[in-house]
């Protein structure tokens, strides 16, 4: 079988049906869960297509690749032995978690790929922070002063699986370009102004607090804003842009109402509204970023949703929960209820790296109900207040400490995503040369 056959069969997938089955499946059992695992695997990372099998004992000699995935061994198939895993319909609170730490532990690569991706280890903590989230110190990941696996563990697993089946085949089989492939920035705007655009009720509260902790500094800025004397720092939106130049990001908005974790502006505000306008000019996708106070309450993500597409005449199927504030499987099932089709809170706000694994988009599998969802998870490698307020670097160490990653990222096909807020661009409020970080990450 030629390389030039492979390729053909990577691009036809894409318009038509595959006749050529490239891989013959064994297994002992058949699970959602399973089903899961190979289709992400196959389709979505390898371009192949599959077919199950009930023996290996007259094998098809047109075919060059046969898996076994069963206790019985034979000559000719590569031999997994499953794990209990992937075999179960329930959550089991007595799985035995670090069979799936690292990639010396893995000895079923399907079970460790679905263990992740599946976050089940997020169903078994009962130990959450003070909003309400999984903490990445829970993680059988998390390595202190390393980070949340540096190295993405699923993504590792799928180049070891496609060396594996290239050395069967005797030519190479190499995973396929993810989706949002590339640098894919995100920007969080949770406070679009930081003074500007607020009631004269906010506005009285805001100096009264600052004139009672002496912050003069701060009530000279506000002042010569609300004078037009100065651009309000929040309003950097130019020269993102000018950053961005033909890169397309994601920009999630906050428009629920005012709250202790909910800042934001009214989105009718004429300036918002502005620059929305122009961002979606601009080419970029713009998405829900929905409350702190919404939580996983369908009705009230609903409402800020059908909001933001009324003002702006779009359909919103992108979001990311604010403060990354979510519950398994809630969150995801209401956001599913609401028409969102990718969700991209996978990751953490005081640790960088790989929250289930992967680097590359995923589908949800609902553990509870055990079965695959349409909601499309896009995991992001680093957030900007990670580096600042969590590990107190400065940029250029910031940059130091991620750059290699995007570059290893870049060389496997996958997306380098990242989070940014308008507030770090800002030269405000401690944030000052933090936009050659969001240079970097974009251009560097």
């Amino acid at each position: 079988m030629s390389a030039t056959f492979i390729n053909f069969v990577v691009n036809l997938r894409k318009n038509a049906k595959i006749t050529k089955v490239l891989v013959l499946f064994y297994s002992s059992f058949k699970s959602p869960r399973l089903e899961y695992v190979l289709n992400y695997l196959f389709n979505q990372r390898l371009g192949l297509e599959y077919t199950w099998i009930n023996t290996l004992e007259s094998p098809d000699i047109e075919s060059k690749i046969h898996i076994s995935y069963s206790d019985s061994s034979f000559k000719h198939a590569w031999n997994i032995q499953p794990d209990n895993l992937l075999k179960d319909s329930q959550i089991s609170e007595s799985v035995h978690t670090q069979n799936y730490k690292n990639l010396n532990n893995c000895n079923d690569p399907f079970a460790c790929i679905f263990f992740h991706l599946s976050r089940y280890e997020e169903y078994l903590t009962q130990h959450l922070d003070q909003h309400g989230r999984f903490p990445h110190q829970q993680s059988i990941l998390f390595i202190p002063g390393k980070g949340i696996a540096q190295l993405p563990i699923v993504d590792l697993l799928v180049i070891q699986i496609a060396t594996q089946l290239s050395q069967i085949l005797k030519t190479a089989v190499r995973p396929l370009d993810s989706p949002f492939g590339g640098t894919c920035p995100t920007l969080d705007i949770d406070s679009a102004f930081a003074y500007k655009g607020r009631s004269i009720y906010r506005q009285i509260g805001a100096i009264s607090k600052d004139i009672l902790r002496f912050r003069w500094s701060e009530c000279f800025k506000r002042l010569l804003v609300l004078g037009k004397l100065k651009n309000d720092p929040n309003d950097n939106f130019d020269y993102q842009q000018s950053v961005l130049d033909n890169t397309k990001a994601h920009y999630f908005i906050q428009c629920g109402p005012f709250g202790k974790f909910d800042k934001n502006i009214p989105l009718s505000n004429p300036d918002f509204q502005a620059i929305i306008k122009q961002l979606i000019h601009n080419g970029h996708e713009i998405g829900l970023h929905p409350s702190y106070g919404s939580d996983s309450h369908t009705d009230k993500i609903l409402q800020e949703k059908k909001l933001l597409e009324s003002t702006f005449q779009i359909h919103v199927k992108h979001s990311r929960q604010h403060f990354l504030k979510m519950r398994m499987p809630q969150t995801y099932r209401a956001l599913i209820a609401c028409g969102i089709e990718f969700d991209w809170s996978m990751g953490y706000s005081e640790e960088y790296g790989f929250r289930a694994g992967t680097a590359a988009p995923f589908k949800w599998f609902d553990l509870e109900k055990n079965c695959s969802t349409m909601l499309t998870i896009v995991p992001f490698f680093v957030m900007d207040v990670v580096f600042k307020q969590f590990k107190a670097l400065n940029p250029a160490q910031t940059i130091e400490r991620t750059l290699e990653m995007k570059q290893w990222l870049k060389a496997n096909n996958l997306p380098f995503v990242f989070v940014f807020h308008n507030e770090s661009l800002s030269q405000h409020r401690g944030w000052k040369g933090w936009s050659l970080v969001f240079e970097k990450w974009v251009k560097g």
